[in-house]
């Protein structure tokens, strides 16, 4: 398993100028655009809790709702923009889920709905799925801020830029996500 390239966080031109390109039709210019962001809304699906199955079409869905609202972007990063589709997405993945379990619960489906998957060989390997398992109990902001920190290594500045709220939100979201995180960890045997 290779480590993913660190998260930019900063625009570069050449996305301004690719964006540009892109309005104006040239499919080249919107392949390279996904090519340069694949990464960051693959990892950031992931971080939101995205099951592994999934984080392909999620990305892919993220990237349509982009392409398709391409017009509505004006002003501030594409990355930040990005994100945020990502975090749509995921959050309407997961309440579908919710729904589909439930019906499925009432009909006595007998179908596991996600596969656990456990590679014997490594265990940095288990670590992150456990780990995993731990941030999907977290309510989705309190995950969203804590993948984003602890996991991405991202600023509270920078976090709140990304999500749209303001770093003292950030802070106090952070708070009560490590004390949950903590007391989870703690009830599996975990030392956080």
């Amino acid at each position: 398993m290779t480590a993913a390239p660190a998260m930019q966080v900063f625009e570069n031109t050449s996305d301004l100028e690719l964006l540009a390109r892109c309005r104006e039709g040239e499919a080249g210019a919107w392949e390279k655009l996904y090519s340069e962001h694949f990464t960051f809304a693959w990892r950031m699906a992931r971080r939101l809790g995205a099951p592994p199955a999934d984080l392909e079409d999620v990305v892919q869905d993220a990237f349509s709702v982009a392409h398709r609202k391409l017009d509505d972007f004006h002003e501030g990063r594409f990355s930040t923009w990005l994100y945020r589709i990502v975090a749509h997405v995921v959050a309407g993945r997961r309440r579908r889920q919710k729904v589909r379990d439930f019906f499925s619960g009432i009909l006595g489906s007998a179908e596991a709905t996600h596969p656990v998957a456990v590679d014997d060989q490594v265990s940095a390997r288990r670590a992150l799925v456990r780990v995993e398992q731990l941030l999907n109990q977290l309510s989705p902001k309190k995950r969203e801020v804590f993948a984003l920190k602890e996991l991405e290594g991202l600023t509270h500045e920078a976090i709140g830029e990304l999500l749209g709220i303001p770093t003292a939100t950030v802070r106090t979201r952070l708070f009560h996500a490590r004390a949950d995180f903590e007391r989870l960890a703690r009830a599996e045997g975990l030392e956080p």
